[in-house]
């Protein structure tokens, strides 16, 4: 299922390439986000470390300036940030055709970056017997978030045009409305939970105490 139809790009046409190529360029840019700051740990609004997407695939270590004596804790490679960029690269290779397969593959490739992501902030959580620090998304982290929450958003408005366009073309409907109406409702549940985090983040100040 392509966008193109015949040799001349209809407005559907349009959206879809103007779509793969904003896919295209946020997966790319996931590989330099990685060259931010990933993951901050921070301890009651003091920031305690910062490490990049690409140090924190090496050893790192993590100082515990809260402790008495003072320690540092040293992690092992955080194989998470090699999963965010599997999931990057195949939702780059997935961007070059379109068809509602290629925005499925994509999709599911950005919301296993997601997953990935949070994880490999998550590898940094204290020991449980110095809880001095939370580790949150940093400038790197937060970038690539919105990277692959654009990507889903994207993909799921590509689908549910498409879908909408065939229903109007095509003599049995009944497949591409409950496509179109399905995707068309997961884009607004995105909507209201982005929302509802925005809301969340101003009542709560961003405190992460």
């Amino acid at each position: 299922m392509q966008w193109t139809r015949g040799s001349a790009l209809d407005n559907w046409a349009r959206f879809g390439l103007a779509a793969r190529v904003f896919k295209a360029l946020a997966n790319g840019s996931v590989f330099l986000f990685l060259l931010l700051p990933l993951v901050a740990i921070s301890s009651c609004g003091t920031t305690v470390a910062k490490f990049t997407g690409y140090e924190v695939l090496q050893e790192t270590a993590v100082p515990t300036p809260y402790t008495e004596p003072l320690i540092t804790i040293t992690y092992g490679p955080d194989w998470w940030v090699l999963g965010v960029m599997i999931f990057a690269a195949a939702g780059l290779g997935s961007a070059w055709r379109g068809g509602i397969p290629r925005s499925l593959i994509g999709g599911g490739a950005a919301i296993g970056g997601l997953i990935a992501l949070q994880a490999a902030i998550g590898f940094f959580n204290p020991p449980s017997d110095i809880q001095t620090w939370s580790p949150v998304p940093a400038d790197g982290g937060s970038d690539i978030g919105l990277a692959f929450l654009s990507i889903i958003v994207v993909e799921l408005a590509s689908i549910a045009a498409r879908s909408w366009s065939e229903a109007r073309r095509a003599k049995d409907k009944g497949d591409w409305t409950a496509l179109g109406c399905l995707a068309t409702s997961l884009l607004i549940l995105i909507g209201l939970g982005i929302l509802a985090v925005a809301v969340l983040i101003v009542a709560t100040g961003g405190c992460h105490c």
